[in-house]
C-alpha cells in the first residue's frame, strides 16, 4: 500500500507542526531518512511527540524487530495523538497490508527502493561534522538469516562519476569526512561495469579535500585488491568492517555466506600485515541453528586469534520468510546458550578494543572533531580533545591512553594533512 491509496485515520494535525523521522535500522535506513527529511526542507531529529506528521523509516531485519518497532508506533501514538503516523522503509515493504490494519497507522509507503534514486548524501547532525553518501542499493546474495533482498531487490549502483563529483564537492565545501554506504557496498559499480576500487582508485591518484572511509563490505566480494587498497591508501582511512558471522566452516555453510574461515583469514592477515594502524571490525553472530558447543569454540578461537580492534556480536534472531527461520525451527539453540556465546565473544570484543587503543597510545592519527569534544581519528577511535576546537575541522592529533579501559585523550599537535603512513 503506497501514500496515495492510503486512508487517513486521525484527524490532521495544525500545519504549522513539523514531519519527524524516525529511522530505525542500518546506516543505509538512517542515511534515506536523513535524506528524505533534508528534501523536504525538515530537521531529521525533530522531536516525534511534537510533529504533527510522524514518518517511521523502519527496519525489517528479523522479527524482533519488527515487533519492537509496533510497540514504538503504540507508544507514539499515545503521546502523540493527534499526529498523522506513516511507516516506509524496509518495515512497510515486508508487510504493507498488516501495517495498513494497524490502529496506530495512518499511511504506509511500500514502494520499492527501486523506483528512488541511489545517491544520497546527508549529515548526522547540524555541525556537518561528517558526510554519508549513500552509493549503492539491493543484494542479491541469498544468506540464509537475511531477508533484506526480498525487501530491496536487484543490486543498484549511483552512477561512479556522479559518485566522484559529489564526493569533491563535500570536500570543497569544507566536509572533512565522506562514508561510503550501501546495502552491498562492495559490489559498487558491477551493474554498471565500473567497480568501487576503480572509483577510489581515481581520486587516490586525484585526492579531494575529504578523507574516505567505507561502510561495511562482504567479504566474498570485497577482495584481495580493495582490501589492500585500502589498507595503504593515502585517501581512504584504514578502517575495514568486514562482517565474518562465524569462524566454523560448517555454520558458514549453513549460513549460505560464501566463504570459508581461511579465505577470510589471508584476505584480512594481509592487510593488518601491511598496515598495523589497520582497525579491523568484524559482526558475529551467535547461536545459528544447529551451532554446536565446539562448532562455537572454533568461532571463537579464530576470532582470538584475528587482530580485531572491534567486534559487533549479536545472538541469533529468526526472520519470517528466511532459511534462518526454516533452519531454527528444526534445530533451535537454546537462548541461554546464544546469549551465553554472545556473552563470550563481547567479552573477547572488549579485550581486543581495549588492546588496540593501548596500542593507539603515543602515536599521532588524523582526526575529525566530533560535537561534544570528542576527535574521530582515521582509523575509527574515539578520543577526548585536550582544548576546544569546532566540530568539523580536522587535525593532526597525539593519543594517550589514561585511565581504565585505555580511554584515550587527544593532544592536538597541528592541522591535518594526509592520513599518517603505515
Amino acid at each position: 500500500m503506497s501514500t496515495e491509496d492510503a486512508t487517513a485515520k486521525h484527524e490532521p494535525a495544525p500545519p504549522r507542526r513539523r514531519i519527524a523521522f524516525v529511522p530505525f535500522g542500518c546506516k543505509v535506513s538512517q542515511i534515506e531518512a536523513r535524506a528524505a527529511a533534508a528534501a523536504l526542507g525538515e530537521d531529521a531529529g525533530a522531536p516525534a511527540a511534537e510533529a504533527g506528521v510522524v514518518v517511521l523509516h523502519g527496519c525489517a531485519v528479523t522479527d524482533r524487530a519488527v515487533r519492537d518497532q509496533r510497540r514504538f508506533l503504540r507508544r507514539l501514538r499515545r503521546e502523540n495523538p493527534g499526529a498523522r503516523l506513516v511507516v516506509s522503509g524496509c518495515l512497510a515493504r515486508s508487510g504493507p497490508e498488516t501495517l495498513a490494519r494497524l490502529g496506530e497507522v495512518d499511511f504506509v509507503d511500500a514502494a520499492p527502493s527501486s523506483s528512488r534514486g541511489v545517491l544520497a548524501a546527508t549529515f548526522p547532525d547540524e555541525e556537518r561534522t561528517r558526510a554519508f553518501l549513500k552509493v549503492q542499493d539491493g543484494c542479491e546474495r541469498r544468506c540464509a538469516f537475511c531477508i533484506v533482498p526480498s525487501l530491496r531487490g536487484r543490486e543498484r549502483s549511483a552512477c561512479p562519476e556522479e559518485v566522484e563529483r559529489e564526493i569533491r564537492r563535500l570536500g570543497e565545501a569544507g566536509v572533512p569526512e565522506v562514508v561510503l554506504a550501501g546495502v552491498h557496498l562492495a559490489n559498487f559499480g558491477k551493474d554498471r561495469g565500473s567497480s568501487l576500487l576503480a572509483v577510489l582508485r581515481r581520486l587516490e591518484e586525484d585526492p579531494p579535500r575529504c578523507r574516505i572511509r567505507l561502510s561495511s563490505l562482504e567479504p566474498m566480494e570485497a577482495g584481495e585488491a580493495l582490501i589492500s587498497f585500502v589498507a595503504r591508501s593515502r585517501v581512504v582511512v584504514p578502517h575495514l568492517h568486514l562482517p565474518l558471522q562465524s569462524g566454523s566452516d560448517a555454520v558458514l555453510r549453513r549460513m549460505r555466506r560464501g566463504i570459508t574461515a581461511s579465505r577470510y583469514v589471508r584476505l584480512v592477515s594481509r592487510a593488518a600485515a601491511s598496515n598495523t594502524r589497520l582497525h579491523l571490525a568484524t559482526d558475529l553472530i551467535a547461536g545459528f541453528p544447529g551451532e554446536t558447543e565446539p562448532e562455537f569454540e572454533e568461532s571463537a578461537r579464530l576470532v582470538r586469534e584475528l587482530p580485531f580492534a572491534s567486534l559487533h556480536v549479536f545472538p541469533f534472531s529468526p526472520r519470517t520468510g528466511t532459511r534462518g527461520a526454516a533452519l531454527h525451527a528444526e534445530s533451535p539453540v537454546p537462548p541461554a546458550a546464544a546469549t551465553r556465546r554472545a556473552g563470550v565473544l563481547r567479552a573477547v570484543g572488549e579485550e581486543k578494543a581495549c588492546e588496540f587503543r593501548r596500542r593507539a597510545s603515543g602515536t599521532a592519527a588524523d582526526a575529525v572533531v566530533l560535537r561534544g569534544g570528542i576527535a574521530l581519528t582515521d582509523h575509527y577511535l574515539e578520543a577526548s580533545l585536550d582544548e576546544p576546537v569546532p566540530p568539523g575541522t580536522r587535525w593532526t592529533v597525539r593519543l594517550t591512553a589514561e585511565g581504565p579501559g585505555a580511554a584515550l585523550v587527544a593532544v592536538l599537535a597541528g592541522e591535518a594533512g594526509t592520513i599518517p603512513a603505515p
